[in-house]
């Protein structure tokens, strides 16, 4: 008997080295490519440790937020190549993310790179007994117009505008969230997000909570017994490092 797989999502930075996206057989690198004004394609390499062959599924979908969620549509502006490969045990394979658009000077665009473990088919007459788990790993990509800075040495590409961003807590469905606002023209990555109420603090999250693009608003959900926070503290993409700041009305 065989068991209906399942799909295990991994965003770039949740169970990762600085540099390398690990889980089960499968590595990928780097873990935060970008296309530079300049730049025609980038490199994404996937490198398969176990000792049987696998075939990897790779897409480029545009990345939008919208309401303060998480929007994904098919897009022609970056495509991957080759877009399915078969990578043997213990080899790897270098895919370019190729650019098909100009990008207009002083914006950032960004995309998600799916990419997908597709399992091999099973012969009838011989069933497999277990569950058989079908990975999928989500890497953040950016590409950017003429006139935008950055710095292809430094930790981050891009730098975000701290005083550009501002938080609140709203209310949806009795549901109290953290909505963060990026006024700047560049994505902010949060991390070591650490709310104070009073006396108390309480982590959101140790690793990386997400990602705010250009323009745009995030949400996410906030324990019960913290929903009034006065002040919010995290890691970002900054020269500094660090944003602290208490909520805007």
């Amino acid at each position: 008997m065989q068991w209906r797989s399942r799909t295990l999502l991994l965003a770039a930075g949740l169970s990762v080295s600085a540099q390398v996206l690990a889980a089960g057989n499968i590595l990928i690198w780097p873990i935060d490519p970008y296309l530079d004004a300049d730049a025609k394609a980038a490199e994404l390499w996937i490198q398969n440790q176990s000792d049987t062959a696998t075939t990897m599924q790779v897409r480029v979908v545009g990345w939008q937020q919208q309401q303060g969620h998480e929007k994904y549509q098919p897009q022609q502006d970056v495509v991957a190549s080759p877009p399915i490969v078969r990578i043997e045990g213990g080899g790897k394979q270098l895919i370019r993310l190729i650019k098909q658009n100009v990008v207009p000077a002083g914006q950032e665009l960004a995309y998600r790179i799916v990419v997908d473990e597709i399992p091999p088919t099973v012969e009838s007459g011989n069933p497999q007994m277990g569950l058989k788990l079908q990975m999928r790993y989500s890497i953040p990509l950016f590409s950017y117009g003429a006139g935008m800075e950055i710095h292809k040495t430094a930790s981050n590409h891009a730098n975000a505008e701290s005083e550009k961003l501002s938080w609140r807590v709203v209310n949806e469905n009795g549901q109290s969230t953290l909505q963060v606002t990026n006024r700047g023209n560049v994505h902010a990555r949060l991390s070591q997000v650490t709310l104070r109420q009073g006396s108390q603090k309480r982590a959101l999250t140790d690793g990386l909570m997400g990602y705010v693009l250009p323009g745009s608003q995030r949400e996410w959900p906030l324990p019960a017994s913290f929903t009034q926070p006065d002040h919010l503290s995290a890691t970002i993409n900054t020269r500094s490092g660090q944003w602290q700041s208490s909520p805007v009305n």
